[in-house]
């Protein structure tokens, strides 16, 4: 695979990102939501933006889920087509391939119907559904086939529906750290790598607070972390704060502080995700004015999904009655 470079081909996708990126919701819109008395009255603000024609066609409230979807593969699309490499698209596309395979394979396993699915990705859903329905994975690329059967042969072995998400979890972050190596991408490389090592931290929170074994932990962790598996190994069985002081003098620092006195106070880690995807943010934003190269548009596409995030947070809280504070403080950062 050709190595990424900063050419001028990337001039003129950087140029429509640029356009694009004035139409993202502004803290003020995001502001007229929150305070908005109801559900409906959100809907009615979204109006006014890139979102009207989506949400004009809503029956009820209730079904606005379908419609961020469709505005998130829209936004894919776009870039896709614009990209002077659109492999690079292709590599964020393939979270979405995960997901659903993950969704199949266990409505398969578990009698269930799989729900949630997502229309877009690098494969075709009615391909993934035949694949999944017959066990048969010819037509999959081959580190894909060879994940699925693996999945396959795993379940057939053991009838643990975690096996599904390990393994593809795993082959996703392999894939992706590898690919951005393949393509000479550090940037790719890094964004990818601190995405592991944040997944990592929030597993060993949770597997310490329900007390699993240190094989297990071993077992789950992902690789190509900048923080090797090594590192939460030696410190499990230990307490949190310990976790906390090993960190804090690193970039991780100040979030896994604050996530970690949250989880103490309510049991919940909604504080560390939100902190998490407000450090990948932040990272983004420093290539966000680099004039030529793939930051714009790997930026856009961020920016794009932590709006949508923000829109479904604000819905739900709506939908639900949660106070206003309680909407705010779950709220992502901008990355304009």
């Amino acid at each position: 695979m050709p190595a990424v470079d900063r050419s001028y081909a990337y001039a003129y996708a950087v140029g429509r990102i640029r356009a694009l990126e004035r139409r993202l919701i502004d803290r003020n819109r995001f502001n007229r939501m929150i305070e908005a008395p109801s559900p409906e009255e959100v809907l009615k603000i979204l109006a006014e933006t890139e979102y009207a024609a989506a949400m004009a066609g809503l029956e009820s409230v209730y079904d606005f889920e379908p419609a961020l979807r469709d505005e998130l593969g829209r936004s894919y699309l776009e870039l896709k087509k614009m990209s002077p490499r659109p492999e690079i698209i292709d590599l964020f596309l393939l979270r979405f391939d995960i997901h659903n395979l993950k969704a199949l394979f266990k409505a398969r396993y578990l009698g269930t119907e799989a729900e949630m699915l997502y229309s877009f990705g690098t494969l075709s859903l009615p391909l993934l559904r035949e694949a999944v329905a017959a066990l048969d994975f010819r037509e999959l690329p081959p580190r894909l086939r060879c994940a699925a059967a693996q999945v396959a042969d795993e379940f057939a072995l053991s009838s643990d529906s975690q096996a599904i998400d390990l393994i593809l979890d795993r082959f996703l972050y392999d894939e992706l750290v590898s690919s951005s190596r393949e393509m000479g991408s550090h940037f790719l490389e890094e964004f990818f790598q601190k995405q592991v090592d944040l997944i990592n931290i929030k597993t060993f929170i949770r597997l310490q607070r329900i007390g699993r074994d240190r094989a297990f932990l071993q077992k789950v962790l992902l690789p190509h972390g900048r923080l090797g598996p090594e590192f939460f190994i030696a410190l499990y069985g230990n307490s949190l704060e310990q976790l906390a002081g090993e960190l804090a003098a690193g970039e991780y620092g100040p979030l896994v502080g604050e996530g970690l006195r949250h989880w103490l106070e309510r049991k919940s880690l909604a504080r560390l995700e939100k902190l998490s995807d407000d450090f990948l943010t932040a990272f983004l934003q420093r290539g966000k004015h680099t004039p030529f190269g793939l930051e714009a548009l790997v930026g856009y596409l961020w920016a794009r999904e932590m709006e949508i995030k923000n829109i479904r947070l604000i819905l739900v809280g709506k939908i639900n009655r949660l106070p206003q504070e309680a909407i705010r403080e779950r709220m992502r950062h901008a990355y304009l």
